[in-house]
């Protein structure tokens, strides 16, 4: 049996950057990862923010694990007869499997103590209080610790059986879900080159289609000739007859035989709602997909779990010092997240229950009419709240005269975004039960 300061569960971008982060300021630190080595099964792109690395205080990508940026961004409407050209986006594209292998170097070399192939099946509670976790196909094997993070994403390992009361156990729900796979494959260059010819696609453009799938679902591509790859992104919420993204490859495969193997690429479910109301509990931090910390505008958490990862360290050795390991002594974390990056997660999930809501045809009539244009999809990447000068007001309601309904309801749903953000910033700024219920009481609801 082992006796840790922290024990961190995950090693994603979240569990790796704390882990290193808490170490190098002297704490004894384990992180256990159930992949046999750093990044395993992660191999799809991600795309982060520029300043994100900075913000974060996180090593930027190693030159290697930085993917080719497109030449020129479109969106089309889901039958592909508008298109739209999009301002060049913050984001670097990055090989996620390589970067965790960075960041997982980064915090060996700090002195964290890294298990890999350590699978992690649940917490170690005593009096109420998480003070270790388990591993092992029996959970037989106990490592002790003064505080534990769950980054074991989505379905949440650790928080998932945690007390009722303290409001982590929950699964994420399948209307907050989307479906994601991400592949890029090797093309053959003649018929790939014919395809172009043809019209079929564009050479070094990504075009992202709107509403292929359903309202709120895109189909990416992206294709270089002289580099000799395609990169494609199918993402589609789950339901009733919805495609699954495997299926979708499966016909681009039939259709496009100008494909060829996979180079690298993966898919899974990806949590689209607002962060929990609380990202805390007795002796426990929740970071990262486990804590639903997604940019709904576009399903990348790598961001978002880097900057939580700086602030859950900051949280951590405050209590650390302190001996204090309850929920009110790690509450700066939860309040520093959801008053300024969750606020922005939580307006953006406002929008994406709205865009839910709506048709495949509506979401195509907005491009079209130019009340969805580039502003507001540049806005959602960086991600920043959407703030439209008088001119683009008075232009997108002259363009939304003919279908007033529609137009009303996308103003209205802007309205409660703004909302939702300003009560994300007015989180409580310390922890009693009855503060956070208030809170959470008042999140304002869409519709």
């Amino acid at each position: 049996m082992s006796r840790w300061d922290l024990v961190v569960a995950g090693a994603g971008p979240a569990g790796c950057a704390l882990a290193a982060k808490v170490s190098a300021r002297g704490a004894s630190v384990l992180l256990l990862e159930k992949s046999e080595e750093p990044g395993a099964g992660r191999d799809w792109i991600v795309d982060v923010e520029n300043s994100a690395f900075d913000a974060a205080r996180v090593p930027a990508p190693v030159r290697g694990a930085v993917w080719h940026e497109p030449a020129r961004n479109v969106m089309s409407s889901s039958d592909g007869t508008c298109t739209i050209d999009l301002r060049p986006a913050p984001l670097t594209p990055v090989r996620n499997d390589l970067y965790v292998k960075q960041l997982c170097s980064w915090a060996y070399e700090s002195g964290v103590r890294v298990r890999m192939g350590c699978r992690v099946s649940g917490p170690v509670i005593e009096e109420g209080h998480v003070c270790g976790v388990r591993t092992g196909a029996d959970g037989g094997e106990e490592h002790l610790a003064a505080l534990v993070a769950d980054c074991t994403g989505i379905g949440g390992t650790i928080r998932s059986k945690t007390p009722e009361d303290w409001g982590l156990f929950r699964a994420v729900s399948p209307d907050d879900i989307v479906l994601a796979r991400r592949e890029v494959r090797a093309v053959d260059a003649d018929l790939a080159a014919a395809a172009v010819e043809a019209g079929v696609l564009p050479d070094r453009v990504r075009v992202d289609r709107t509403a292929a799938h359903g309202a709120y679902s895109v189909e990416t591509t992206y294709l270089d000739l002289e580099a000799g790859y395609i990169d494609i992104l199918v993402g589609i919420r789950p339901g009733e007859g919805n495609l699954h993204p495997d299926e979708r490859f499966k016909q681009l495969l039939s259709e496009w035989g100008f494909i060829g193997d996979r180079m690298f690429g993966n898919g899974g479910p990806i949590p689209l709602r607002r962060p929990w109301d609380s990202l805390a509990g007795e002796g426990l931090l929740v970071l990262g997909d486990s804590a639903c910390q997604v940019i709904p505008a576009h399903g990348s958490g790598t961001a978002s779990a880097l900057i939580a990862a700086d602030l859950a360290s900051t949280a951590v050795m405050s209590s650390l010092e302190k001996g204090i390991y309850d929920r009110a002594a790690l509450w700066g974390y939860s309040r520093a997240f959801q008053s300024s990056r969750g606020a922005l997660l939580a307006y953006y999930d406002t929008l994406r229950t709205f865009v839910d809501s709506l048709s495949g045809e509506d979401v195509d009539a907005l491009l079209k009419k130019g009340v969805l244009s580039a502003d507001e999809v540049f806005s959602g990447l960086v991600p920043e709240e959407f703030r439209p000068g008088p001119g683009a007001l008075l232009d997108k309601t002259i363009h939304g005269l003919s279908m007033p309904r529609l137009l009303a309801r996308f103003a209205l749903v802007g309205l409660k975004a703004r909302k939702v953000k300003r009560h994300f910033e007015r989180y409580p700024e310390s922890y009693s039960p009855g503060a956070l219920a208030r809170w959470a009481a008042g999140i304002p609801s869409y519709p």
